[in-house]
């Protein structure tokens, strides 16, 4: 399958850093901040990395610990397709990264596939913008719909990571050493700009119409240090709707009193299951068996 890179990709990709909400893991968003000060003085282009010029399904035979290849064609056997969820989260892909959206092509697409009977979704993420969250939402509950068995395989599943995986039918956590779930919560981090180019001779100017008094107003507030506006307005709505979507999602499962969880506490391997957030360990393999034995298990059911 061939990628399908949004047009203007790198404009969407400044915008998001420089303006986004994130649901993210601070030592991910730690990360970020290099990229911000390289975009704005030009020291490097994304252009310049290896480009991703396919998009990353793999399939997998029950019995048989290597992958074959995805085509979308016919198959003798049933196969369980497996799609990365892998760093920070973007709704839009570039150059060297792929997209929410076109993650949730690839759900769409095995969802569809008849001889797909399950998904795994390997994920690998501290988070990300909440604009991701969408288009990853709205392919897993279609996958849904079908009835195969959605899986989520995980090492690291934090912030907005763990919004989407939170619409799995089980999440298996990898392994107790780097294996970590949690970190739900909301935060926004920008960068004034404009002593920048002033430092360069800029002067900067905004004017609004006498009929346009509440355009921008939280954004203006918070770069003058007024960030209740933003916080009430924009942020607390979206962090209150993640904490009600994970709660409903997990269900019963999910310990809600647990110190932490609800507010934006991180978990290691065996808390994550103590707690709910992960039904156990299992390795990628064991969890593509999982999804084979899940898929059996409701076509005889069916029957």
């Amino acid at each position: 399958m061939q990628r399908k890179l949004s047009a203007q990709w790198q404009i969407s990709l400044v915008d998001s850093i420089l303006r986004g909400q994130f649901a993210i893991a601070p030592m991910m968003l730690a990360g970020l901040f290099p990229q911000i000060q390289n975009i704005i003085t030009n020291k490097n282009s994304l252009a310049d990395q290896p480009q991703l010029t396919e998009v990353p399904i793999s399939a997998y035979l029950e019995g048989n610990s290597n992958s074959v290849e995805y085509t979308g064609k016919k198959t003798d056997q049933p196969i369980v397709a497996v799609i990365p969820l892998v760093g920070t989260m973007l709704k839009y892909g570039t150059w060297c990264t792929y997209g929410a959206l076109e993650i949730a092509d690839m759900i769409y697409s095995a969802s569809m596939d008849p001889n797909v009977c399950a998904i795994v979704l390997d994920v690998d993420s501290g988070g990300g913008a909440i604009n991701a969250i969408p288009p990853l939402k709205q392919s897993l509950l279609f996958a849904k719909e079908t009835g195969k068995p959605l899986i989520a395989h995980v090492d690291v599943a934090c912030s907005a990571a763990l919004w989407t995986i939170s619409y799995c039918d089980e999440r298996y956590i990898d392994n107790d050493i780097s294996g970590m779930i949690g970190s739900l919560g909301v935060m926004m981090s920008f960068f004034d700009v404009i002593p920048y180019y002033e430092s360069l001779g800029y002067k900067h100017h905004t004017i609004y119409s006498d009929l346009s008094p509440d355009k921008n107003d939280v954004f203006e507030k918070a770069l003058k240090g007024e960030y209740e506006a933003i916080k009430t307005e924009m942020m607390n709505p979206a962090a209150l709707q993640f904490q009600e979507e994970v709660k409903s999602n997990y269900g019963s499962a999910l310990k809600v009193d647990t110190p932490g969880l609800m507010t934006g506490k991180t978990f290691a391997g065996q808390k994550s299951i103590d707690i709910g957030l992960a039904n156990g360990y299992a390795t990628l393999h064991q969890t593509i068996q999982i999804a084979f034995d899940r898929a059996k298990a409701n076509e005889f059911l069916k029957s």
